[in-house]
């Protein structure tokens, strides 16, 4: 397996890739591989364009060992939501078929191993409130992705709409 780091605004971030794809991502450091793996580059390139508020290509995932509902929840994140936008978790759930699984598509936002590439700080509750981030940082970590993507917030600490 591949690995690397690199620095950003909100700290080391590493990621990892095997022949399928980029694996994983965290927060934190890890020995860098010597390896010209195209999935580490393309993730390295993407985070940094994104920090600098630019867009880049993003790598190849390897998601075999998701589930169909998983993978379909995160590919939706993928592929429909861009910079800027929200989505609740019943919204979440209703566009990818399944208007009741609101706290399924929780557990999916809890266990997103591309955290920032598949943006789960997007999703947010009903009521305005930015909910729980599983990564380094907590809901502070989601409140300064949801601020970078020109999000703002209302004097109850709400997502101004």
């Amino acid at each position: 397996m591949a690995q690397d780091w690199i620095l950003t605004p909100l700290g080391p971030i590493f990621f990892k890739s095997n022949q399928h794809g980029l694996v994983m991502i965290g927060w934190g450091k890890v020995s860098k591989s010597n390896s010209k793996d195209p999935n580490l580059e393309a993730t390295r390139n993407w985070l940094v364009n994104y920090f600098a508020g630019e867009t880049a290509p993003l790598p190849k995932f390897d998601d075999k060992s998701l589930t169909k509902f998983q993978r379909n929840v995160l590919a939706y994140l993928r592929d429909k939501t861009t910079v800027g936008d929200t989505i609740t978790y019943a919204n979440l759930a209703s566009a990818v078929g399944h208007p009741n699984a609101s706290r399924a598509v929780g557990s999916v936002m809890a266990m997103n191993p591309w955290p920032i590439l598949i943006p789960c700080h997007r999703v947010v509750r009903r009521d305005g409130i930015i909910g729980n981030y599983s990564g380094e940082g907590g809901t502070a970590t989601k409140n300064r992705l949801l601020i970078h993507e020109g999000n703002r917030f209302n004097e109850k600490g709400r997502l101004a709409y």
